[in-house]
């Protein structure tokens, strides 16, 4: 998969044939970017339990100490998953590019890894950022609501502090770091995030 924004960057050559030849705003690109919205991406409670319990100890988790469940990031494999990532797709290719944005250029935003974390009761997650995509986006898919459990974003002017409710999808800059409060509900936080290119 061709990332033409990190691709832009490489050189001068990439640079010109990516932001000239091909028309992409790479600047527009550049800019911190915050959006939240409310969608149903229709969700099988039991897969994210059953998977925990094949796999109950990932790479992520283990290489980062990670203060709560994480599965591997290659969910984007499975067919499982196939719905909700064509509309994640469509939603940043018409809602953000296309009315957020405010423009329209060659290549489209594609998710390049998929994957769930679950928060148990006074788990959190420390100050982190995805350098390897261009934006950055969470699912709320079950939690208890007003139970902590903020994701909080430093933007370059100012910090976002944003209180999940279920259905809420936020996206994201990538380059961002952001952070989670510990959460303090009965009931699980699970969370699918994903990462996204933009790409031909």
């Amino acid at each position: 998969m061709i990332d033409l924004y990190k691709y832009s960057k490489k050189n001068k050559i990439y640079s010109f044939f990516i932001k000239k030849i091909l028309g992409v705003k790479t600047d527009i690109l550049d800019k911190s970017f915050f959006y939240s919205d409310t969608i149903d991406l229709h969700l099988d409670k039991e897969f994210f339990y059953e998977y925990k319990n094949k796999t109950p100890l990932t790479k992520w988790m283990d290489m980062n100490n990670r203060e709560h469940y994480q599965s591997n990031h290659d969910l984007q494999k499975l067919s499982v998953f196939k719905k909700q990532i064509d509309v994640i797709e469509k939603f940043l290719n018409e809602k953000i590019k296309k009315n957020i944005m405010g423009v329209s250029f060659f290549g489209k935003f594609k998710v390049k890894s998929l994957w769930f974390t679950i928060q148990k009761k006074n788990e959190g997650h420390a100050s982190h950022n995805h350098p390897k995509s261009i934006l950055s986006g969470v699912y709320y898919f079950s939690l208890d609501e007003n139970k902590g459990g903020e994701i909080e974003i430093l933007d370059e002017e100012k910090k976002i502090c944003h209180e999940p409710k279920k259905n809420d999808i936020i996206i994201f800059h990538s380059n961002i770091y952001h952070s989670v409060k510990p959460y303090f509900g009965e009931n699980d936080r699970i969370a699918l995030v994903w990462d996204a290119v933009y790409t031909l």
